[in-house]
């Protein structure tokens, strides 16, 4: 019978910690279509999650929302509300843990001797302070950090859509989303962290009167490239100018890895080049990549334009994450 089939899925689950469906239909005695069927309203009811990918699926407890429940009674509806919309946890399986399950998680694993309220008022605190940077926009200029790194700066204007990392609380939800992306080629956050963008590359593009696009190429080689996906999922019509990144010695180098700022401006400066020579030229150009460190791929990139006549206005300069001071903490991605 259904309700015995449930209670029989239960009980295996609890007593061996997980499940897979071959194990519950040779154990159980269960046709697969009755487990299946059976798995599905477990995992509506939220009794049970799914972990893995096919063709190796296990059914176990939520134990982090268990833990979730129990730590947040203590918590105001307000700092809820915040921790639910801004936070996020990356397990070392892999799992994304989004707002409150996150923030519990990252207090259990990371910060035991602290009470959650604190560390949860701490928080909201740290986006409070970091929100003084945002503009009416709804992004963050940082183009006085280009202006205090480098001697010549050839972009107008280097935005963000987000800070890259908070003190104590590290890295924000949309740094942790990228870096993740970018790592395993994931298209589906892809997809979603183009969804997040675009508003506010449309408004860039619309306040700044921008004719054309390009995007700074990457240097690791991956299946799936970033900002290949990335420029795909944004579909924005204008024309792209296209960049090119070479390697200028027997070995690929990120800017992740350079220590100095004149490393990582010999770098750019080396590596990143225009695909085609013959590029027609464009007042206001948009310039968009993940993650900058010390925007020295940003500004010899602006270079190069300006020196081939392209971007003969204002070359804007859009990046998803970047620090407003410094960039030695940008080494993960």
């Amino acid at each position: 019978m259904t309700a015995n089939n449930r209670g029989a899925i239960i009980e295996y689950i609890n007593y061996h910690g997980h499940a897979r469906v071959h194990d519950l239909k040779r154990t159980l005695q269960i046709s697969s279509v009755a487990i299946h069927k059976q798995l599905k309203k477990l995992l509506e009811d939220k009794i049970v999650v799914r972990v893995g990918r096919p063709p190796l699926v296990f059914y176990k407890f939520p134990t982090e929302g268990k833990l979730e429940n129990k730590k947040t009674q203590q918590l105001s509806e307000y700092i809820k509300r915040i921790i639910q919309e801004n936070f996020l946890s990356i397990t070392p399986g892999g799992n994304l843990l989004y707002g409150l399950e996150g923030f519990c998680y990252w207090v259990d694993a990371y910060q035991k001797n602290k009470p959650i309220k604190i560390l949860a008022q701490e928080y909201v605190s740290a986006l409070k302070e970091q929100k003084k940077h945002f503009s009416k926009e709804g992004w963050i200029d940082a183009t006085i950090k280009l202006k205090n790194t480098f001697k010549e700066v050839f972009i107008d204007r280097l935005l963000y859509q987000d800070i890259y990392s908070y003190k104590v609380f590290g890295r924000t939800k949309l740094a942790k989303l990228t870096m993740y992306a970018k790592q395993v080629g994931a298209q589906a956050l892809i997809i979603k962290i183009a969804a997040i963008a675009k508003p506010m590359v449309t408004k860039i593009i619309n306040k700044y009167s921008i004719n054309a696009i390009s995007y700074i190429p990457p240097t690791v080689p991956r299946p799936l490239q970033f900002m290949d996906e990335f420029s795909v999922q944004l579909n924005l019509s204008l024309p792209e100018i296209k960049l090119t990144k070479v390697t200028p010695g027997d070995i690929p180098i990120p800017q992740k890895t350079l220590a100095s700022t004149e490393e990582r401006i010999i770098n750019a400066r080396d590596s990143i080049y225009l695909k085609d020579p013959k590029t027609p030229s464009y007042e206001n150009v948009l310039l968009i990549d993940d993650v900058t460190g010390s925007g020295a791929s940003f500004n010899e990139t602006a270079t190069k334009l300006r020196k081939a006549k392209i971007g003969t206005g204002r070359i804007i300069a859009f990046a998803l994450v970047g620090n407003i001071k410094g960039y030695d903490v940008i080494r993960e991605i």
